[in-house]
């Protein structure tokens, strides 16, 4: 324990639930980089405890400066609430403390919440740690604190000229701050269990066009096989744990990532990898996961037109997607699948493709004598900035509802459950990902007056701001609100390779 007059004060919060929050990698990273300094003072924050801290039980207001880790769109309404609830002013005051956000939404896009924060970080956390805790120096003044903030890589908006700003980034791995003691609690169990999380690699070389976590975070990285198992080793004997957590977009893309794993049954640890590429796969590869502990197989092919593979630059041989999860179920893993539903320029008979792929894959389970029921998990494809499909529309709610009733319809209870996102949660993701500063005042309203997610159509009229942008297909020539934002790539080139591939 600290003293609680300590000369910083630093708030780490996090607008989900307790248990996301120690799902997340970050939240572990910033706790104990900025708790090794002396002179901090380092609390949390969630959603469901806002107004009173975890350790110290102190209010938001008695902090110097509020961290704010933004992973997804709708944590900009919880920000926001926790805000409130804090009776912390919403906008820019003198009397509040500096109040910054980061994460890849923003990092892709900070306009919709530029009002609420002082800062935002554009990149990756740990460049952002010791930016800040090399300036608390200045913290008496704050207008030199933010300045010395927008000169190394954060957005300020009071300050921000239009000018260009390049996103951060780690560029050795091994060589950066990562936690060897890990947030444990006594009561609640992250989302994929107690382990020690472990990140292996950053960023993704595949650089599918929909996904934003893998643009926002280019390039490709690893940590080398000397440094994960140096930091496996010590994490799970610091916290007294018998499993890891691995973390990474691509786990297989790893050179080596086989080594890894059979060191970890060497040294008797279980561990899980929550998401892996289906072309990635093999048998040798499978039996290491279920040897490990593995019980899901969790793949996402996203579709099984040839067409739209090209639009959303993945292809899955269907083939060998078929003999991964005969082979996993043979091993007795539960096979779960993601499929997108809405991919521009999809049709009806794309998404046949889909239902008449899966039922030739219940047959050959059935052949098999698998009786294992098949996870299907559809999501309409939402338009993210700093993504190629930041230029094109999101599904309409009628064709994204036909269609999710046809694969209800036609694929059998008794071979798949189907699970599919609600298209208003789509549209108002959609809305924040792709909104300007504007979006800012349908947030304020949103969370004062206690609206519903169905309200945002609504919303958006009485404030005079197009409910149906995210809708409309827009051109590479036309200039968008964040494009002042650098990730490192030229998305607009990414989005003409897209098209040329859709017309040969």
């Amino acid at each position: 324990m600290k003293d609680v007059n300590s000369p910083v004060k630093i708030a780490l919060v996090y607008p989900s639930t307790y248990q996301a929050s120690i799902t997340n990698l970050f939240t572990h990273i910033a706790y104990y980089y900025l708790n090794s300094y002396e002179d901090f003072l380092v609390d949390r924050f969630t959603a469901d405890n806002p107004t009173s801290s975890c350790i110290y039980s102190l209010s938001l207001r008695k902090f110097d400066i509020v961290l704010f880790s933004l992973s997804y769109e709708f944590d900009y309404i919880n920000a926001l609430k926790i805000l409130i609830d804090n009776q912390i002013p919403i906008t820019g005051s003198d009397k509040r403390p500096i109040i910054i956000g980061g994460g890849p939404t923003v990092t892709s896009n900070p306009l919709p919440v530029s009002k609420f924060f002082d800062a935002i970080a554009i990149g990756e956390g740990e460049e952002a740690l010791k930016v800040l805790a090399s300036s608390t120096s200045l913290l008496p003044s704050r207008q030199k604190f933010l300045e010395v903030l927008a000169s190394k890589g954060f957005y300020v908006p009071t300050l921000h000229d239009g000018s260009k700003i390049s996103k951060v980034y780690v560029s050795d791995l091994d060589s950066s701050y990562y936690p060897e003691y890990q947030i444990q609690s006594l009561v609640n169990e992250p989302v994929f269990g107690r382990g020690f999380i472990m990140e292996i690699s950053r960023g993704c070389p595949y650089l599918c066009s929909f996904c934003m976590e893998s643009i926002a975070s280019y390039p490709y990285r690893v940590r080398s096989y000397g440094k994960v198992i140096d930091l496996i080793s010590k994490g799970v004997r610091n916290n007294k744990l018998g499993r890891v957590i691995f973390y990474s977009l691509s786990f297989f893309n790893h050179p080596s990532s086989d080594k890894i794993l059979e060191e970890l049954l060497e040294m008797g640890l279980k561990f899980s990898i929550p998401s892996v590429r289906a072309d990635t796969l093999n048998e040798f590869r499978l039996d290491l996961m279920f040897r490990g502990g593995q019980k899901t197989l969790t793949v996402a092919p996203e579709t099984n037109s040839r067409r739209l593979k090209c639009v959303i630059r993945k292809y899955i041989d269907e083939e060998l997607l078929v003999d991964i999860i005969i082979k996993g179920v043979k091993l007795g893993m539960e096979p779960k699948m993601y499929y997108l539903v809405g991919i521009p320029f999809e049709r009806d008979e794309d998404v046949e493709y889909m239902v008449n792929f899966l039922k030739g894959l219940a047959q050959t389970l059935s052949n098999y004598n698998l009786r294992k029921k098949v996870r299907v998990v559809v999501n309409p494809l939402i338009p993210k900035a700093g993504t190629p499909m930041q230029f094109l529309g999101l599904i309409s709610k009628d064709d994204y509802q036909r269609r999710i009733r046809l694969i209800r319809k036609e694929l059998p209870r008794k071979y798949f459950r189907v699970e599919a996102l609600s298209h208003n949660i789509a549209y108002v993701q959609a809305l924040l990902s792709l909104g300007g500063v504007e979006i800012a005042d349908a947030l304020v309203k949103y969370v004062i007056n206690g609206f519903n997610i169905s309200d945002f159509r609504t919303l958006l009229t009485s404030l005079n701001i197009d409910p149906n942008y995210v809708f409309k297909f827009k051109s590479t020539s036309e200039a968008l609100p964040w494009e002042f934002i650098d990730l490192g790539i030229n998305i607009s080139k990414m989005y003409e390779n897209i098209m040329s591939c859709l017309n040969q």
